[in-house]
């Protein structure tokens, strides 16, 4: 699926009924149960698509892209490689999936923290990303002198160490799971995809494991960060104006984004009572109104939408959200809950 137009992939690159989230907030009024609900920034601080980012990419030599998995990088770096050819740019693209260590490798390393064919148990693992790279090759790799920009790109590409903008590309954790049901992103490392399910447990024992930890030892560092829901429209903001606004936000009231799954005791309350969900569905068992890690937060300007994960607010803001309770729980957010639609 390289290089292919996302027009062409309609409806191939996630599996789900639920709608994707809209680059522009479409309640115009306070609904009386929000489900976007977002922190308001001031205005024209929230940007988006590709060419709007190239523009600030090519006042750098050098840039470094990093991310979390379920990122579609190879049509990001395509699109944006068509925005600096419009603009007779010469660059050099590095990709750190050429730096990982054979898929058979990294299948015997995790095995340990996967429970094997048990469908539920595992374990985290204890691991760091960088076990899973060529970690000589990847440190030895320059940026190429003779480039207008030098790009390295794909998750852990600030462990190359180059000097340079710092940009994240982050993505729902539902959004994940939508795309590992539609086939189209293997597990970290991986060549192909697995069962969804199989899929789901690798994430959450292993490659959500390693990637928060390498996310949180770099986002004090991150220039900007982009929201890679809508592949074909990224959205972006500052990293300086993320880090503000998580820190207002560890002192005031705040909601996360919730998100809607059918079930076997799926009701009719959630289809009937809220507004601007999917009716076309055969029931919602669930409303995940705040399970970490999979639910985001929302950030608003000017109407426009970005996501990031919720892992951002504790990786930085842990004390203030947490309190007295941070020196037990530290960075994992110790309550769960969701609603449970059995109505009829």
């Amino acid at each position: 699926m390289k290089n292919q137009k996302y027009q062409d992939l309609n409806n191939v690159w996630r599996k789900t009924d639920q709608y994707i989230l809209p680059e522009v907030n479409p309640v115009q009024t306070q609904a009386k149960y929000d489900i976007y609900p977002s922190f308001k920034l001031e205005e024209n601080l929230i940007y988006s698509g590709f060419e709007s980012l190239a523009e600030t990419l090519i006042k750098n030599k050098v840039v470094v892209i990093d991310g979390y998995i379920g990122v579609l990088y190879d049509q990001f770096s395509h699109e944006l490689e068509e925005s600096f050819k419009n603009r007779a740019i010469k660059t050099s693209w590095k990709s750190t999936s050429d730096f990982l260590k054979p898929a058979d490798t990294i299948e015997k390393m995790v095995s340990h923290f996967t429970g094997g064919n048990d469908p539920l148990f595992g374990k985290r693992t204890s691991m760091n990303l960088e076990d899973l790279f060529d970690l000589d090759l990847l440190k030895k790799l320059k940026p190429d002198p003779s480039a207008d920009l030098n790009l390295i790109i794909g998750p852990g590409a600030s462990i190359a160490g180059w000097d340079g903008l710092l940009v994240y590309l982050d993505l729902p954790k539902n959004e994940i799971q939508f795309r590992s049901r539609a086939g189209i992103i293997a597990n970290l490392g991986g060549i192909k995809p697995s069962e969804p399910k199989d899929m789901y447990k690798r994430f959450y024992f292993v490659d959500w494991i390693v990637l928060n930890k390498h996310k949180r030892s770099i986002l004090n560092r991150v220039d900007l960060i982009a929201d890679t829901t809508r592949p074909e429209c990224p959205v972006w903001m500052t990293g300086d104006l993320l880090s503000k606004s998580l820190s207002v936000m560890s002192h005031n009231v705040f909601r996360v984004r919730p998100w809607f799954e059918p079930g076997a005791w799926g009701g009719t309350w959630i289809k009937e009572h809220i507004d601007g969900l999917n009716k076309d569905v055969v029931n919602y068992a669930w409303s995940f109104e705040l399970i970490t890690p999979e639910n985001g937060l929302l950030f608003e300007s000017s109407g426009k939408m970005l996501e990031v994960s919720f892992d951002c607010l504790m990786y930085q803001e842990a004390k203030e959200v947490l309190g007295d309770s941070y020196s037990r729980f530290g960075t994992d957010f110790p309550i769960r809950f969701d609603f449970l639609d059995t109505f009829n």
